[in-house]
């Protein structure tokens, strides 16, 4: 695992071609530019920044700051390198979509090579609540117009997860589950209509929201009229994650443009 601290542009270029022959993971921290081109373009000035290459072909460059990287590549990319006009140049190709990212190094202060062994399953302990919370959030994971009126709702059986109305003004009565949706969940759904009425010429829109459905159990739905409409924890997660981030920047927006208080 050979560690350099500022090295030569070719020292760091050639042990960074064994690196990723060998398929391991490089860590570099290095005075770069960088340049995508693919189905958009971007250009960033230099500046000092970790740059990582995977042995399964991804590349991430991070600022300073900030949890995600500015500029990424997924795996599958095929890295080149060179030496050209006193800089290191990594071009990472992404063959489809054709993308391609530049890495223009003049000055390197840290490269690290190394090989991780992982095998450990990545468990992801949520719950129903954030699957819950990103519907709220945005009721278009669902479908596009609908409007929620409320969660939680009380019903004799038990509390529905959303109610809501959808554009043609039927109301759309949601059942969540974190895992594969099963028999007790169509069955649970199926007791909440019966204390729940549509408005006058509407209907109601039974919906079970979910990873997938529970093997067997598509046939009852259909039976039941039940609608399915599939959502991981994952896209949940994301979505609250993009909202935090655009709450957070509207609020510093508002803070930066709040005018002085007079003493």
């Amino acid at each position: 695992m050979p560690v350099l601290v500022s090295p030569e542009l070719d020292q760091a270029r050639s042990e960074l071609v064994k690196a990723m022959e060998a398929r391991m993971m490089v860590t570099i921290v290095a005075n770069c530019t960088v340049t995508y081109s693919g189905r958009t373009g971007s250009d960033m000035g230099e500046g000092e920044r970790l740059v990582v290459l995977k042995g399964d072909g991804c590349v991430l460059v991070h600022r300073g700051r900030d949890y995600q990287p500015v500029n990424w590549q997924p795996s599958g990319c095929v890295f080149q390198t060179r030496i050209e006009n006193g800089r290191l140049i990594v071009k990472a190709v992404r063959p489809s979509p054709l993308e391609t990212l530049v890495i223009e190094m003049d000055r390197v202060e840290f490269l690290g090579a190394f090989r991780l062994k992982d095998e450990a399953e990545f468990v992801l302990h949520s719950s129903e609540e954030e699957m819950q919370k990103a519907i709220l959030a945005e009721p278009s994971l669902i479908e596009q117009g609908l409007r929620v009126i409320d969660f939680e709702k009380k019903v004799a059986p038990g509390f529905v997860d959303v109610y809501g109305i959808d554009s043609q003004g039927n109301t759309v009565v949601i059942e969540i589950k974190k895992d594969p949706a099963g028999a007790a969940a169509v069955k649970q759904l199926v007791e909440y209509l019966k204390y729940l009425s549509p408005a006058e010429g509407k209907k109601l829109r039974p919906i079970i929201v979910a990873p997938s459905l529970a093997k067997g159990v598509l046939p009852t739905v259909e039976r039941m009229r039940i609608e399915f409409k599939p959502l991981t924890l994952q896209k949940s997660l994301e979505t609250l994650q993009r909202h935090a981030r655009s709450d957070q920047k509207a609020l510093r927006g508002w803070l930066g443009e709040r005018p002085e208080e007079k003493s």
